[in-house]
């Protein structure tokens, strides 16, 4: 089946380069001078210009064209549908597009707007791959989300917003979402809009961080190496992956790590929103079963799916949802037999304390959470009927909440489990919630209304996007007891029921198939000056360990080393070396001598042994970047070589 490359705005580039406005999405005030100077207008630029032919490390016989079949997900394993899709350092057919487009006027100077369609050009170029071309997966830019991811890069990296107005602070912050929902106040805002628009709004979406590009890389492919390393490490389904093919709009926001540095990190802040287009893919995980608790007497679906809870205890990779459920079971004091998650990502299976009879959920992409004690219809007295449509004109409210919203600590993973926490009130959070409404936020917000909210009619709701406001409702069945009716405190009834016994089988289902994770346990960088001085050769230690934290012998790890010459030749290459010994590690990694006023970026390729799978949740962690990222995740790509040692970056 062929598909028609699509470009902004529904134009088909099958009939001829299209003519389309270039209109501005990024702000002003984002500084881009940087990106400029690194890749082609400084003194130590390489590059020629910002077009594909520009670049100084890819030859034109690199880039190869798409013949417009259609790439379909599941006729490939994550790693071949990245290589099918992302070949080397471009993406499939790029060039062609570039050339039909022509998006920069001036290839060695584009304009921020050229840019911006450049980006959902590209993007709309990636979907058509896929077999994305109708209208609902055509991506726009927005103004407002462009804005958004400048305000959260200006909270996380500057002291701006470090006013009593905005009492957040990211400065010593280890956590690289600080400041991600930050906006500022409407008064605020108003030196950073462009002209039509009078405020953003609060829009339901969702965010992404990436750090996989450079500064110098010009602008016709910096936004590659976040989406196909994206692509490679998470698969088609993953949860950063899948705005990339299905949101309906978008704002990027580029931030030079280290102005300073020619070889610095560009950031890559994405925020998306917008109607979703539906997965034509389904995740064959999914169809499998493999994502069920396929067990008798047990309800095979997750109650919060997209969410685990705090203090969760990781036990190591398991096949599948069921094996995950044995394993918890049949552990006695290590787990709990309430509540257990398990992350379609990687396999991960957790459990949490014996103790715990209350989830706090925390949204996680790709978390599956189960609450296998049975779900309650109704808490004292009051429920919510979820089966009940929606609606943006009566309750129960989509995108509408009603006055007075006091959204409380904790979060639910639903809206029945907003009302289960709002009744039970065991931590004395909702003693000012009245009897009436319950407003659930898809991130996992609870709210709820003050006893004198009695009425939520259209006239005086507000609309926020992502919510759903439910009217609570009496249950005919609930006979109240005659000494203490339900009160407007909403204070706990009784204890929460006991967790539920299960009979345990004599073993837990196994695999043939079945691979344990390994994982980085350390990493080791030093540096030696050579060449009286002027040049430095790194040399790289790698440990392994098994989930069980042994050390692994005959693990053969690739490397991969990028670097520029001091003549200006991009140069990179692979290096491979195999753990020894009873500490499992691997020494014998080979790399080029750097001069001393230059870099060599390091990453990950691949590991191997059979009857293992490497997974990077469990890599040591970058003690000295500001995220504490674990080294070579989504966060933590990259690792930068100086003439001093490891220059570690987000």
């Amino acid at each position: 089946m062929k598909s028609c490359v699509l470009v902004l705005f529904f134009v088909s580039s099958c009939g001829g380069t299209p003519e389309v406005p270039r209109e501005q999405y990024t702000p002003d005030k984002s500084d881009w001078s940087t990106f400029y100077d690194k890749a082609v207008s400084g003194e130590d630029a390489k590059n020629t210009d910002h077009s594909p032919d520009g670049v100084h490390w890819i030859d034109r016989n690199e880039w190869l064209p798409w013949d417009g079949n259609v790439i379909s997900p599941l006729d490939y394993s994550k790693s071949e549908l990245k290589n099918m899709i992302c070949p080397g350092s471009t993406v499939r057919g790029l060039y062609e597009l570039f050339d039909e487009t022509q998006p920069f006027a001036d290839v060695v100077n584009p304009t921020k707007a050229e840019v911006d369609y450049w980006h959902a050009t590209a993007v709309n170029h990636v979907r058509a791959m896929v077999g994305y071309t109708e209208e609902q997966y055509i991506i726009k830019p927005d103004k407002c989300l462009h804005l958004r991811a400048l305000w959260s890069d200006e909270k996380f990296r500057t002291r701006k917003w470090d006013t009593a107005d905005y009492p957040e602070r990211c400065e010593f912050s280890t956590n690289p979402h600080c400041g991600e929902g930050f906006m500022p106040s409407v008064a605020d805002q108003q030196e950073y809009l462009p002209e039509g628009i009078t405020s953003c709004p609060k829009k339901a979406g969702s965010a992404g961080l990436f750090s996989a590009a450079k500064s110098n890389i010009p602008w016709s492919i910096k936004w590659i190496r976040p989406f196909c390393a994206t692509l490679g490490g998470e698969g088609f389904w993953g949860g950063h992956t899948g705005p990339w093919f299905h949101r309906s709009e978008f704002g990027w926001g580029w931030w030079d790590t280290d102005p300073s540095n020619f070889n610095s990190n560009a950031g890559l802040r994405t925020k998306w929103s917008g109607d979703s287009g539906p997965v034509k893919y389904e995740n064959p995980d999914i169809t499998s079963g493999k994502n069920k608790v396929l067990v008798d007497n047990v309800n095979p679906n997750p109650r919060f799916p997209g969410f685990e809870c705090d203090g969760i205890n990781w036990l190591g990779g398991k096949n599948n949802a069921t094996e995950c459920y044995y394993t918890v079971m049949g552990l006695e004091n290590e787990c709990g037999k309430r509540f257990m998650t398990y992350n379609t990502a990687n396999n991960g299976c957790g459990c949490y304390s014996p103790n715990m009879a209350v989830c706090a959920t925390k949204g996680v992409s790709g978390r599956l959470t189960w609450d296998f004690e049975p779900v309650v219809s109704s808490f004292d007295g009051l429920y919510i009927d979820i089966d009940e449509s929606l609606s943006q004109n009566s309750l129960p409210y989509t995108g509408r909440v009603c006055p007075q919203i006091n959204w409380m600590q904790g979060g639910g993973g639903d809206a029945s489990h907003c009302l289960q926490k709002m009744i039970e009130n065991i931590d004395g959070l909702f003693d000012d919630c009245g009897r009436n409404f319950v407003t659930f936020n898809a991130a996992g917000g609870c709210a709820c209304y003050p006893p004198d909210q009695t009425t939520c009619h259209k006239s005086e709701t507000s609309r926020q996007s992502g919510r759903s406001t439910y009217e609570l409702k009496v249950d005919p069945s609930y006979n109240p007891p005659t000494t203490s009716p339900p009160t407007t405190s909403g204070k706990p009834s009784g204890s929460p029921t006991s967790a539920p016994k299960f009979d345990q089988p004599s073993s837990a289902p196994t695999s043939s198939s079945s691979d344990t994770v390994m994982y980085i346990a350390s990493l080791k960088i030093t540096v030696k000056t050579v060449s009286n001085g002027e040049k430095f050769k790194p040399k790289v230690i790698v440990a392994v360990k098994d989930i069980d934290k042994n050390a692994l012998a005959d693990v053969e790890i690739t490397l991969r080393w990028e670097m520029t010459k001091r003549n200006g030749t991009f140069k990179a290459d692979t290096t491979v070396a195999t753990t020894k010994g009873n500490k499992g590690k691997a020494k014998k990694f080979k790399f080029p001598k750097v001069s001393v006023d230059g870099t060599l970026d390091l990453l990950f390729e691949s590991m191997e042994k059979d009857g293992y799978q490497y997974n990077e949740d469990y890599n040591q962690k970058n003690k000295q970047s500001n995220s504490e990222c674990r080294f070579f995740s989504p966060e933590c790509l990259f690792i930068t070589i100086g003439p001093n040692g490891p220059v570690y970056t987000r």
